[in-house]
């Protein structure tokens, strides 16, 4: 259902980030992973404009900084998405041709996903000014992108009043937090992640979709190869970790073939680990049900801790996808009393530490600036936020 736009309505909307928990690579040999949301978000807000034009800027991303279109220039395009494909309500992939006429406006792909995103969603009928920022680092294998598609389709679809739920009393904010945001309603939040997965395509090529959910849909997930994700519908403990970027780059394709060859010329030897890092994402999900009922966090703790050393020794000693300098960060945060896995690809990237409960805040500046003269960048965050977050003003 379309109504009409408030035509001096803001839209804030915010989007989570996702880590991997536990499974990864494993995942790709027809085991479990888990995904979680993290505290660290994007944000976007869009207003009206008179101007028809889209006024863009990302004041993150410095090789663009800032862009406006008039948005008749979208429009006279030969492959602008119109006519029955273009329904907001029934998300669509972008037209190669389209992609391609878009990139002339920029050299950048990610921009490009944005403005399909805008141009099938408005149909380019309004002007909006747009600004994205992010807690989380570009590229580093934490959803960043996920979460400016899920947060951009959320903030379109708001500010068009575009609603698949027919705007319920949830998506009017009849169950708003404390900071005046509401979480769309299920109908709504499908939507969201399905035109959100379209963006995803563009930037990625064949996206799982475990990143878009989680920013959608929040808390965690669970994910096989054969059965797809599904959405914990548990609270998840609001466990402390610290992100730290190794500033390695890597190729995650070639990581993963890496694991896969590996894997079909020892299956012997690499089938055992594989069911193992299973284990670890199943015994996972049991100590959350557990905490849920007792609530005893030592425990939690104590059995994360564990799982945490064992997925590490698993990833990168049969696995082969570690990297010096993740040994070096979990070296240095073991000399604290506290343990690290990689997250992710492997192979550099990003890693987690999982911090006590009793970790000060003096502790943490002294963990961080270890971390930071080794020449490394760090973030603390927690788990299971929650997805898109939607505030009308």
């Amino acid at each position: 259902m379309i109504s009409n736009i408030e035509e001096d309505r803001q839209v804030c909307v915010s989007a989570p980030g996702k880590i991997i928990l536990f499974g990864e690579h494993a995942v790709v040999l027809g085991k479990t992973a888990i995904a979680t949301s993290l505290s660290l978000r994007a944000k976007i807000v869009i207003t009206r404009n008179t101007e028809n034009k889209l006024n863009l800027e990302l004041p993150d991303l410095k090789e663009f900084g800032s862009g406006s279109w008039p948005l008749e220039e979208f429009r006279k395009l030969n492959d602008f998405p119109k006519g029955d494909i273009a329904d907001p309500l029934k998300p669509f992939e972008c037209n190669p041709e389209f992609l391609n006429q878009l990139l002339t406006f920029t050299s950048v792909k990610g921009i490009a996903t944005f403005l399909f995103l805008f141009s099938a969603i408005t149909q380019c009928t309004k002007g909006f000014n747009i600004k994205l920022s992010s807690d989380l680092p570009i590229g580093a294998g934490l959803g960043s992108s996920a979460s400016f598609c899920v947060g951009l389709c959320g903030g379109l679809l708001e500010a068009m009043d575009i609603y698949a739920c027919g705007k319920c009393d949830q998506c009017k904010g009849a169950h708003k937090n404390s900071d005046g945001e509401h979480n769309p309603c299920t109908v709504q939040s499908d939507l969201i992640n399905l035109w959100s997965l379209q963006g995803e395509k563009l930037m990625h090529g064949t996206p799982s979709g475990i990143d878009n959910a989680v920013s959608t849909f929040g808390k965690a997930l669970t994910f096989t190869r054969r059965a797809g994700y599904k959405i914990l519908d548990r609270g998840i403990p609001p466990l402390r970790i610290l992100i730290t970027n190794t500033r390695v780059g890597r190729s995650t394709k070639i990581l993963v073939e890496n694991v896969i060859n590996r894997s079909q010329k020892y299956t012997d030897l690499i089938d055992p680990v594989s069911n193992l890092i299973d284990t670890i994402s199943m015994q996972c999900l049991a100590c959350f049900e557990r905490y849920e009922a007792d609530s005893n966090f030592d425990e939690l703790q104590s059995a994360m801790e564990l799982m945490f050393d064992m997925n590490q020794s698993l990833l990168s000693g049969c696995y082969g996808v570690g990297h010096s300098s993740i040994d070096n960060i979990v070296s240095i945060t073991k000399s604290m009393g506290l343990h690290t896995k990689l997250t992710g690809a492997g192979g550099g990237g990003c890693v987690i530490t999982l911090l006590k409960p009793s970790t000060d805040s003096q502790q943490l500046e002294q963990l961080k600036k270890a971390l930071s003269d080794a020449g490394y960048e760090s973030w603390e965050a927690t788990i299971g936020d929650p997805g898109v977050l939607i505030k009308s003003l």
